[in-house]
């Protein structure tokens, strides 16, 4: 029985363990935002010298010429969609105001929503006042919109012991007369049965590590088909929307040896801390990596691109600029840029759009031997399927992507990433397991 007791406590201890935290180093200096005045030539000299790849790093701002451009901007501003001010007061009204939400609401409004029908505008207040006093932190972000139909991402957490966010996509389509709202139809992608299952319900490794580390989000996804293939058992998978801090580096080393893909790059840790676990907010899966090989180029060293995507947490928003700023091109640094085996870093943020994955349960590294097999046999059967690939981003074939959903990314409250861990379990345990993939057109 101590042997147990013993074994259970070691098991417990190595599973919480991060396997990359921020690394110590001081702050750096906050840039001042400057407005300059340039020529082409600054421009090349800088692009050359410190890596500026956007008028942004450079220093320009389009409404320089702020006094005569500000009446400008303010005649030329565009007028706000029908479905603009509505989904603005609606994210109000989930927030705690519902001010702005009654007076668009008709008095005889009709909502249709995912658990049934709202009739009136008091019925459909209540429904709102409900939603925002049981979720905390409830937020609504507009993914797309037209002039009646926009599509969204809402989110809260579940006020229970492991206080999972819950994720839900959908699309809402509206009616206007008279300058009111007379119907209102959501769609949701899932139904509130497979969001319960998918994310309130706790999985295995949360329960496992329950106390070490914060419960993950993780998006709702639709399985659209299953079927067997040469290598075993492949399900078609469509991942919504989401935005993630995305990160890159080329790898030159030509060799598996190297495993440049296997951990992130330092300069993806934005957040510097000694006890990670004192500043996390909130945590997110999957982190997924893929590796596309680049076209080959006459005189140069065989180059593979290696990307990360790594989910945001929902209450930060849609919204780039309230999160940390982005060191320069420059500034990134990492051991492998230093020794050489990796090129070309990148950091930014980016809003992925819903994808489409054909998956196979994979317990290895990214660049193990196994992946490549692998890979060509999920391509092969997606074609065989019907499918049509998706090349890779720069010129290459369809990359491989690995899900590593037992890996959780540890976020302070601003959004600086501070820490990635993930279960080290055995690699015959398929308990909410990785995942390798191929992206399909929709």
């Amino acid at each position: 029985m101590r042997r147990l007791r013993l074994l259970a406590t070691y098991t417990l201890i190595h599973t919480a363990l991060p396997f990359q935290a921020a690394p110590r180093r001081a702050p750096p200096a906050r840039r001042r935002r400057t407005r300059l005045a340039a020529t082409p030539a600054d421009w090349r000299q800088r692009c050359d010298t410190e890596g500026v790849v956007s008028y942004y790093d450079f220093g320009i701002r389009l409404g320089d010429q702020e006094h005569a451009a500000t009446d400008r901007e303010h005649a030329a501003a565009p007028k706000p969609s029908a479905t603009a001010s509505f989904a603005r007061a609606l994210d109000e009204a989930l927030r705690g105001d519902s001010t702005h939400l009654r007076e668009e609401l008709a008095n005889d409004v009709v909502w249709q929503h995912g658990l049934g029908e709202a009739k009136g505008a008091q019925a459909a207040l209540k429904l709102v006042q409900e939603a925002s006093e049981f979720y905390d932190d409830a937020r609504l972000d507009v993914l797309s919109s037209s002039e009646d139909q926009f599509r969204w991402l809402a989110s809260g957490t579940q006020p229970v012991q492991w206080s999972p966010r819950v994720l839900v996509h959908g699309t809402t389509t509206i009616t206007r007369q008279d300058g009111k709202v007379t119907r209102v139809v959501d769609r949701w992608d899932s139904s509130p049965t497979k969001i319960g299952l998918q994310q309130v319900a706790p999985r295995f490794w949360d329960v496992f590590d329950l106390w070490a580390t914060p419960v993950a989000e993780r998006p709702c996804e639709e399985v659209v088909d299953e079927f067997k293939f040469s290598m075993g058992q492949a399900r078609l998978i469509r991942s919504p929307e989401r935005l993630c801090l995305m990160c890159s580096v080329d790898d030159v080393s030509n060799s598996r040896k190297q495993r440049v893909a296997s951990a992130l790059p330092d300069f993806v840790f934005l957040q510097d801390t000694r006890s990670p676990t004192d500043v996390i907010a909130a945590t997110t899966t999957p982190l997924s990596v893929s590796i596309e090989a680049l076209p080959r180029v006459e005189g140069e060293p065989r180059r593979r691109r290696v990307t990360w995507a790594l989910p945001l947490p929902t209450a930060l928003g849609l919204d780039f600029s309230s999160l940390p700023e982005l060191p320069r091109k420059s500034e990134l640094n990492d051991g492998g840029l230093e020794l050489g085996v990796a090129e070309n870093p990148s950091l930014t943020y980016a809003l992925q759009p819903a994808r489409l994955y054909v998956c196979a349960s994979y317990q290895g590294d990214p660049q193990d031997a196994a992946a490549a097999p692998l890979r060509k046999a999920l391509a092969e059967a997606a074609v065989a399927q019907g499918l049509s690939l998706v090349p890779g981003a720069n010129g290459g074939a369809a990359p491989a992507v690995l899900r590593k959903w037992r890996a959780k990314l540890g976020y302070s409250d601003v959004g600086a990433l501070a820490y990635a861990m993930e279960s080290n379990a055995p690699s015959f345990v398929g308990i909410d397991g990785n995942e390798l993939c191929v992206e399909v057109r929709q």
